[in-house]
Formats: structure tokens, sequence, C-alpha cells
């Protein structure tokens, strides 16, 4: 009896432990969103997370630690997000124009917030970008396998055509959610979605018995 009281006990503690960790990671994501990498600091963390400074040095004894699983969480939530809007993808909605517009919430996300704000930062900090160098050629190789698997189809069909037209999708996303452009923002960027999801069909017709296009 005394066994199985210490071992439920041990599992409860695993439970909490797991469970601040995570508390944690998220709150410094929150942070880079919210205030920025330069002004996160482990006081920061601490304050969103609801927990102790020391809390935080237990989980995280170094910046670096801290960075790192904070950087893995953002990659693996990304990827996580991609393939469930990948696989939403409504009855009366055709697979391209769905693409174009989980690119367009992805690149809008809390996760690409931290993950732009981060990558910023490390043009002129050359200790996060030692982190975060090889974490951007890693992720962008699994954004490149995660495109392919959410898409299959037009992806075996003909990959060079995909993976180029996959960038210009990412780019335009990207550099839309970028711009500076404020006067009448939202009608311009819709013009835009909307000329690219025209341009996609246009190129997927051409190869209509190599995929089937919804």
């Amino acid at each position: 009896m005394a066994t199985s009281v210490a071992l439920a006990s041990a599992r409860r503690r695993r439970v909490r432990s797991l469970a601040t960790r995570q508390e944690i990671i998220e709150a410094t994501i929150s942070c880079f969103v919210e205030i920025g990498y330069f002004r996160t600091t482990t006081t920061e963390i601490a304050r969103k997370a609801g927990v102790t400074r020391g809390a935080v040095q237990h989980y995280f004894p170094t910046t670096q630690h801290v960075l790192e699983s904070s950087i893995d969480y953002l990659r693996e939530q990304w990827m996580e997000h991609y393939y469930e809007a990948a696989h939403r993808t409504p009855v009366d909605k055709d697979y391209i124009d769905q693409a174009v517009d989980n690119m367009w919430e992805l690149v809008n996300s809390r996760l690409s917030t931290a993950w732009r704000e981060l990558l910023a930062a490390a043009r002129t900090d050359d200790e996060l970008c030692a982190i975060v160098e090889p974490a951007a050629a890693q992720h962008e190789r699994a954004r490149l396998e995660a495109g392919r698997r959410a898409y299959p189809d037009y992806a075996l069909a003909l990959r060079d055509v995909f993976e180029r037209w996959r960038d210009t999708l990412e780019f335009l996303a990207e550099g839309m959610r970028s711009s500076t452009i404020i006067q009448d923002r939202e009608r311009r960027i819709q013009i835009q979605l909307d000329w690219i999801k025209k341009e996609l069909h246009a190129v997927w017709e051409q190869h209509g018995d190599k995929v089937r296009i919804r």
C-alpha cells in the first residue's frame, strides 16, 4: 500500500514538473511576441509563467537552455499546425485555395511571429545566431518535407513545379506579413492572395492528367 501511494505521488510530481516546464516555454514564446527578444529576461519569463525566477533556472539553468527548448517547441508546434490545417480542407473547397489560406494563417500566427523575432534578433546577436542558424536550416528541411506529405498528390506528380510554387507562396505570404504598407492593407493583400490562387490553378490545370484538381 505504501509503495502504491509513493508511486502515485511520484507520478503527480512528474506531471506537475512537466506542466511547469511547458508553462515556462509558453511564457518565453509569449515574451518574444509581446516584448521582443532583447527585453526577454528570466525575470520576465517567470512573471509571465507565474513561477519564481528560481523555478525557471531550475528547469533551464542557462539562457541557451531555454532558447533551445523554446525554438524546438516553436518548430514542433508549427509543423503540427501545418498538418492540422492541411487536413481540414472543407468538402466544398479545393486544396489549392485552402493551401493558400493555410499559409497566410500560419505566417500570421503567434508561432511565426515569435520565430521572426528570433531571426531578426539573431542578425546582431552572435550567441543567438549560433542557436538559430542551425535550427532554421533544420526547420526549412522539415517544412519542405511537410509540404510534400501534406499535399502528396501534387508533390509526387510534378515535384519541381510543386516546390517552386510552394516557395512562391511562402515568400509572398512572408513578404506581405512583413510589409510596412498600411493604407487599405487588407484589401490589397486579399487581391494578392486571390491572384496567387488563380495562378496556382492555372499551373496545375496544365497537368490535369497527372493530378486530380479539386
